[in-house]
């Protein structure tokens, strides 16, 4: 599997993670389920170790295409300062929300502004990271087509402009 691979398998996770994760903690804020906020809590520290992957995939991902196809450089570079300040939100979001399993794990009660700062963060990075996917959906990736020994054939009218 190259980076280019497991670039595209964990890029997935984080921008439909963040998305299930707002509806467990919202769920868990709704009925009050400390258990149920706990879990959640660990799901996203799992996402922030996906969407770590995700972005040190990336630029050997790129390296990949940018030999054999025409990728815009600025696309691309648009595309990394936004998966970087959605990584970097990730982990400041994840010192919140460690600070609350380590009080969840002393018998502390979780106070209730730091549920609603990870509630609405979680929320916020959703969004986000879908203005990153479209971003990331600028970029073309035909290595993942069957046939990789061919570079895309350029449509009619691509080939009319030139």
């Amino acid at each position: 599997m190259n980076a280019a691979q497991v670039h595209l398998l964990t890029v997935h996770i984080p921008v439909i993670g963040c998305w299930g994760l707002s509806i467990l903690f919202l769920l868990a804020q709704y009925l009050r389920d400390d258990r149920l906020f706990k879990i959640s809590c660990w799901l996203f520290l799992t996402l922030l170790l996906a969407a770590t992957i995700a972005y040190f995939s990336g630029p050997p991902a790129y390296d990949l295409l940018k030999d054999n196809y025409s990728i815009t450089t600025e696309t691309v570079e648009f595309h990394a300062i936004l998966a970087r300040s959605g990584l970097l939100a990730m982990v400041v979001l994840s010192m919140v929300v460690g600070n609350a399993l380590v009080q969840g794990f002393q018998g502390e009660k979780i106070p209730g502004w730091q549920r609603w700062v990870i509630l609405i963060s979680i929320l916020l990075l959703s969004i986000f990271w879908g203005v990153v996917a479209h971003w990331g959906g600028l970029i073309r990736h035909p290595e993942i087509q069957y046939s990789v020994s061919k570079p895309i054939e350029k449509s009619k009218q691509q080939q009319a402009t030139e």
